[in-house]
């Protein structure tokens, strides 16, 4: 009969110290250039111990870089949570305008970034269980914010197709664009494309009177 695997909880601080240590190590050197040696000795622990906490160099970047794309992922969400809760009356303008656009910007490091942890998460079965975690969770947020945004939309907007919507505002990936060497598509430009697509969508499920 095989044996249950003991959980070892240790001690927060130092599982925080070896995380905060990682973290830095990936801010400096990315993750593939991720060594548990480097870790251990800024974090002044060893590395068997390190095993101990996170069985090894991928237990460690699942816990890392899963806590990152959560960041990511839901870094609007209170935001757009507010706003909904205290809009009497929303526009699917307002929506496109809080939408990821195609210009980087700031957000131009953390855009790379996501994609080399999505590319980690293909070899890495513990944080690719995270990231589709999180991505589950993610939608079901969005499809609570939709049932709390509908009712306020202007009623010939309403009737969009959910899946189309959710895709469009909350799953798009502009590493493409970001490729481009002529010049991309605007914010202004696809804000505009964005709306007018969620509305045709609306306008073709309608109920007809």
């Amino acid at each position: 009969m095989a044996r249950t695997k003991q959980v070892f909880y240790g001690d927060p601080t130092t599982r925080e110290n070896i995380l905060a240590s990682a973290r830095t190590e990936i801010d400096r050197y990315g993750i593939i250039g991720l060594r548990l040696s480097a870790v251990a000795e800024k974090a002044q622990v060893s590395v068997p111990l390190i095993y101990k906490y996170f069985e090894d160099r991928d237990g460690l970047l699942a816990v890392v870089l899963g806590d990152w794309y959560e960041g990511f992922v839901f870094q609007y969400r209170s935001m757009i949570d507010n706003w909904i809760d205290s809009a009497e009356q929303i526009s699917l303008e307002q929506f496109a305008h809080v939408s990821p656009k195609p210009g980087a910007g700031a957000m131009q490091k953390d855009r790379e970034f996501r994609l080399k942890v999505l590319a980690t998460a293909l070899e890495n079965p513990q944080l690719h269980q995270r990231i589709r975690h999180l991505t589950n969770e993610a939608h079901a947020w969005g499809e609570a914010t939709m049932d709390r945004a509908i009712p306020k939309l202007p009623k010939g907007d309403r009737h969009f197709d959910r899946r189309f919507f959710s895709l469009l505002l909350f799953n798009t990936l502009f590493v493409f664009d970001d490729m481009l060497d002529t010049e991309p598509i605007s914010d202004a430009d696809y804000t505009a494309f964005l709306v007018d697509l969620i509305r045709a969508s609306s306008h073709a499920n309608t109920p007809k009177q």
